[in-house]
């Protein structure tokens, strides 16, 4: 049950990412919707439930993206793995380092594409990416904290609905 509430929140990410926000120009360097997503997974549950949903949502943007296979279920994975590292030392609940790591992923995904493009393709990066992963930081950093502790609160909500039905039906 749990894994489809997660699935279907991170599937109402993608069409929100694929279909709605390109049709405001303001939106035109948006950063991927999923990396608040997969920064709460990594901070706030338990690995086998965050494993399972990030492999499986990558595997959706790989479909969806027309790119390279398996670019986007990689960089998921690594930036998985790269919050649980870092929660390890840093307390997880912190407003302001939930802004440094969404900022972070958002830089390291946008370098794990940009690498993987130039290896794959052999040609240089234009200047103009700059703008674009500016843009993107910029856009991660105004929006990512309210998409995590949107989270955060849907999480609580969802835990105690849970606690309550078992203490009722138990």
């Amino acid at each position: 049950m749990i894994y489809f509430f997660y699935l279907t929140i991170g599937l109402c990410l993608i069409i929100i990412e694929t279909t709605i926000i390109p049709l405001f120009p303001i939106f035109n360097r948006f950063y991927d919707l999923l990396i608040p997503l997969i920064i709460f997974f990594a901070a706030h549950k338990p690995i086998n439930h965050g494993l399972f949903i990030i492999i499986g949502l990558g595997i959706i943007m790989d479909i969806l993206s027309g790119g390279a296979f398996g670019i986007f279920s990689i960089t998921y994975l690594w930036l998985f793995i790269f919050v649980r590292w870092i929660t390890v030392f840093l307390h997880a609940h912190s407003t302001i380092l939930l802004i440094l790591i969404v900022a972070a992923g958002t830089i390291i995904e946008n370098l794990f594409f940009l690498i993987t493009i130039a290896i794959n393709n052999n040609i240089l990066i234009p200047i103009d990416i700059l703008k674009t992963f500016i843009g993107n930081v910029i856009w991660a950093i105004i929006t990512g904290p309210f998409i995590l502790i949107t989270l955060e609160i849907i999480n609580r909500n969802f835990n105690s609905q849970f606690i309550k039905d078992d203490k009722i039906y138990g």
